[in-house]
């Protein structure tokens, strides 16, 4: 054989290898756009179940904070009148006494 048929058939196998080589890495990149587009659908529905979790989460804790209102100012508002019940108890307990005392002459 001669040089150059031997050369053409070398060229051929190289294109032959670069062919295979050019198609497995379009497959295997058709295969990892394929996979990203799943791992991307499910970061965002991870993300959007997250978002929801955190508007529940506020929503719980606006009710707390509403409850933990109420329940300051009713502590308030017990404290108040327990301190004017006081007041008007110790007034009362000296008018008492006080009576006593006239009684008593």
């Amino acid at each position: 054989m001669p040089i150059p048929v031997l050369m053409n058939q070398a060229l051929e196998q190289q294109i032959e290898q670069i062919n295979a080589t050019l198609k497995e890495i379009q497959y295997n990149q058709t295969e990892e756009i394929i996979l990203l587009q799943k791992n991307y659908a499910n970061c965002m529905k991870k993300l959007n179940k997250l978002q929801e979790y955190n508007k529940i989460a506020d929503m719980t804790n606006q009710l707390f904070e509403k409850r933990l209102v109420g329940i300051e100012s009713s502590l308030k508002e017990i404290s108040k009148n327990r301190s004017n019940w006081s007041k008007r108890f110790y007034t009362e307990e000296k008018w008492f006494i006080f009576y006593k005392l006239l009684l008593l002459l």
